[in-house]
């Protein structure tokens, strides 16, 4: 029981983000909250191994894409804290904290200028995906175009409704606009495969030196992101 409540009160100290490095090249954050602890890292450097871990296998295989086309070497955990390991609070909160790593990476170069938008279109296999990003503080996610690969109630092992989450909580941790069009795809794997590569390398795009925005944002108010998590 004595153990329980130092948890607990550790717990109530700790809820919210914290930051172990902020610069241009690595940000390292985590967020702990009632129902999870995730800890995210996020690193513009050479190629190395990626640690990613959810408990969700398709999840990371999913996460480990954005980082080969994003060209960033990604670290993700993921552990219960006190509720259920449900995946659609895994995956939402995880795409929240991530968001939350890229928004730090972009407020870092914005004295240089940087990109802060990008689209990409993906095919893998008979699937077809463009994804756009645009980092100017709004916080919305659109997905366009029915096709039988979104259809599909579950992919591996988990649903694809689940899989979504990923990219509202993403939007919401960066302050970005999310424009999801499918056009085509048959093969659920296949569909949301090439989604996830086409996030990564928008991603990618989005990063990029621009000294024309040198200390300024795309967005006319010049604010970024006004919320802070």
């Amino acid at each position: 029981m004595g153990s329980n409540k130092r948890e607990e009160s550790f717990m109530k100290k700790a809820l919210g983000i914290s930051f172990r490095e902020r610069t241009k090249k690595l940000v390292v954050l985590t967020r702990i909250t009632l129902e999870s602890k995730i800890s995210v890292l996020v690193e513009d450097a050479p190629r190395r191994k990626y640690f990613i871990q959810t408990g969700n296998r398709f999840f990371n295989h999913m996460l480990t894409g954005i980082a080969s086309r994003a060209c960033l070497n990604i670290d993700i955990s993921y552990q219960p804290t006190q509720a259920e390991p449900l995946d659609h609070a895994i995956v939402e909160d995880t795409g929240l904290v991530f968001g939350r790593a890229i928004r730090e990476l972009l407020n870092a170069r914005q004295d240089e200028g940087v990109s802060q938008r990008g689209t990409f279109t993906v095919a893998f296999d008979e699937s077809l995906v463009t994804v756009t990003l645009a980092f100017d503080g709004r916080a919305y996610t659109f997905l366009h175009g029915d096709v039988q690969g979104i259809r599909q109630e579950q992919v591996e092992d988990i649903l694809s409704t689940n899989l979504r989450q990923f990219f509202d909580g993403f939007s919401q941790g960066s302050g970005c606009v999310v424009q999801i069009q499918f056009w085509a795809g048959e093969d659920s794997h296949h569909t949301w495969e090439a989604t996830f590569k086409a996030f990564g390398e928008a991603l990618r795009e989005s990063l990029l030196p621009c000294p024309y925005r040198a200390g300024t944002t795309i967005g006319l108010k010049g604010t970024g992101m006004e919320a802070r998590l």
